[in-house]
């Protein structure tokens, strides 16, 4: 998966270029911008950008505008919305990676953190990894590592990028220099029953 720019991915060439650039401007509190603006931050050039346009607005995410004018985006469209969530995964993908680990993993983790370029939002492909760090419970049952394999296997297939994974015995716990400081650099934590 295409986490740096999954619009884009979604939508190949001109159209997810320009869709992007319209959703992160709407997101940052514009509702407003020239074509010019609009050709430099989609990296399309000016004569493609009419035909995307004039879609946009048969769906009504643009206001009605006549060829060459200013473009104003609809900001209260229900698909802008939805949009923002698509630019920025980072929130669903903890979502997931926790509750899948809370429903698959009995007993939970101690601690489960993740790492790499899924992680960390740069991931522009499939070959691209998502690493889990994993504090096993206290007692761990018959099957756990097993369950852990399955969750591991099922979060590649709900990503479309690979899965690692290791096990610790001991939670990486909170340094000098405040929260997550002993973790692995670029860790986030998703489940701590520590804290």
């Amino acid at each position: 998966m295409n986490v740096a720019e999954p619009v884009s991915a979604l939508f190949p060439g001109a159209s997810g270029r320009i869709v992007t650039a319209l959703a992160r401007h709407r997101r940052a509190g514009g509702a407003h911008l020239t074509l010019a603006e609009l050709a430099r931050s989609s990296s399309v050039v000016a004569s493609q950008l009419e035909a995307v346009l004039f879609r946009l607005g048969l769906l009504g995410l643009l206001e009605p505008r006549a060829r060459g004018e200013d473009i104003r985006i609809a900001t209260g469209h229900l698909v802008w919305e939805a949009l923002d969530g698509l630019l920025d995964l980072g929130p669903a993908l903890r979502e997931r990676v926790r509750a899948r680990a809370l429903r698959d993993l009995d007993p939970a983790p101690r601690y489960l953190g993740i790492s790499g370029a899924v992680a960390d939002g740069t991931a522009t492909g499939p070959s691209d990894t998502l690493h889990l760090t994993v504090t096993a419970p206290a007692s761990v049952p018959d099957g756990w590592v097993g369950d852990l394999e399955e969750l591991v296997r099922g979060l590649a297939s709900d990503l479309g990028n690979i899965v690692t994974y290791d096990v610790t015995h001991d939670v990486p716990h909170d340094g000098p220099d405040g929260p997550d400081a002993e973790r692995a650099p670029g860790t986030v934590t998703v489940l701590d029953a520590e804290r």
